[in-house]
């Protein structure tokens, strides 16, 4: 069974708890006629309103709820910026569903380089060298589409949607 795991940065360019412009309404608007066509059944929102708002047009389209969660928020203890990725990282993988369903996690780019890092490696992928990567190359918008067969890993593309 084929399913994906959207990894997506919010498309504010600002705070995450700002409301979105109309021009990142916009924007939303257009990553969910993109992103309905992958038929999610799960949308998980860092605790933004910027990842809510991001979410909402999807959520409209395909008659699902957001489901906040706590755990993809980018707030992580004084640590190094190793041990910070591991524990976002370790924090972020509790609340995501059976691999074997299509789901979409929007959040602060941190949470989502984590993410991918930690979910390829579950799956015995190293990208590791995407963690090394500055946070902030991740545009508004922008993220990671992550194919999976019966569960496991077995493709990552880029998402960018202009």
């Amino acid at each position: 069974m084929l399913s994906a795991l959207i990894l997506l940065r919010h498309v504010s360019d600002g705070a995450a708890d700002a409301p979105l412009t109309d021009a990142q309404m916009r924007r939303a608007w257009a990553l969910a006629d993109f992103l309905q066509l992958y038929n999610p059944t799960t949308l998980l929102s860092g605790p933004g309103r910027a990842c809510a708002d991001t979410l909402a047009p999807l959520a409209s389209r395909l008659d699902l709820k957001a489901a906040p969660t706590p755990d993809l928020a980018a707030d992580a203890p004084k640590l190094g910026p190793a041990h910070t990725a591991v524990w976002l990282a370790a924090r972020a993988l509790r609340c995501l569903p059976d691999p074997r369903r299509t789901s979409v996690v929007c959040a602060e780019a941190p949470v989502l380089a984590a993410l991918l890092v930690a979910v390829a490696a579950v799956d015995g992928h190293d990208l590791a060298a995407r963690a090394q990567e500055p946070a902030e190359d991740l545009p508004p918008g922008a993220g990671w589409v992550l194919h999976r067969d019966d569960g496991r890993l077995v493709d990552v593309k880029p998402l960018s949607v202009r």
